[in-house]
């Protein structure tokens, strides 16, 4: 995880780069997750990282300090992943976003409890909730006007409407596979249906793919309506499929997941 010394304030002699502030960043993101930030105090957090309470002030001024460190840290680290990722896709729009939603799916897996620390943050920090995602969508957007302008995605509709469209799907599928489901991961299939919205919701209006037919008011927020409907359709069927004496119209993909609680330590 990284940090940024100029977030902290003054008055520590330690960078917070040094390796025992990286082993507090990373128990706190644990307990936090685990735990809830109301429910982990400064000294659980020296005792899951092996250092004496009065070590913690060398590094940070408070729990509130450490805890938006490492909602910080989370946001640089998921955006370093994909950013990553990014630089090996090959092909358009639909390869980018694969390599992007993957680089995040993935690192849920890793850490299933990252999301409840940023949904935590609304209610804690909201300035700090509002930095966390305004941040994403920043980067998103300006991928989604690159495409645009490469003619990849329908040029009607607001980037940062988009942005913010991946952003909400992204946090929901991610919930549901990654931290609810036992096995913890999205499957490829679930990703398979993620790009197929977003390919039929933003193709350019030329693209051979099916579109649905348009409302008729020209508008940034048509898409993603769109976009909405579809998965109102998807999660409809599914519910009507699992119902006691229903059979899906088209054979499962996958076998139905249990959802559990992700542990921490997983």
């Amino acid at each position: 995880m990284t940090t940024d010394v100029s977030r902290m304030a003054g008055g520590r002699t330690r960078p917070p780069s040094a390796p025992a502030a990286a082993r507090l960043l990373r128990a706190a993101e644990e307990l936090f997750g685990e735990r809830s930030y109301h429910r982990t105090t400064v000294a659980d957090i020296c005792a899951r990282a092996g250092m004496a309470t009065g070590s913690f002030y060398s590094y940070y001024g408070s729990k509130a300090e450490i805890f938006a460190a490492v909602v910080r840290g989370i946001n640089d680290d998921l955006r370093q992943a994909m950013r990553a990722a990014l630089e090996h896709a090959e092909g358009g729009q639909r390869a980018r976003e694969r390599a992007a939603f993957r680089a995040y799916f993935d690192m849920l897996s890793e850490r299933p409890w990252i999301d409840r620390i940023v949904r935590e943050s609304e209610f804690i920090d909201q300035r700090l909730f509002r930095e966390y995602y305004e941040h994403l969508a920043r980067g998103y957007a300006r991928g989604v006007r690159v495409a645009q302008l490469a003619h990849e995605v329908d040029a009607r509709y607001d980037p940062e409407v988009i942005a913010f469209a991946y952003t909400g799907i992204g946090n929901f599928v991610g919930m549901r596979w990654a931290d609810w489901t036992a096995g913890g991961r999205v499957p490829d299939d679930v990703l398979d249906d993620v790009l197929e919205l977003l390919g039929r919701g933003l193709a350019p209006g030329d693209s051979a793919l099916g579109l649905p037919e348009p409302t008729g008011v020209d508008n940034p927020v048509e898409g993603v309506l769109t976009m909405c409907a579809c998965l109102g359709k998807l999660f409809r069927g599914q519910a009507r499929a699992a119902s006691p004496g229903r059979r899906a119209a088209g054979p499962r993909r996958r076998p139905a997941s249990s959802p559990a609680a992700a542990s921490p330590g997983r």
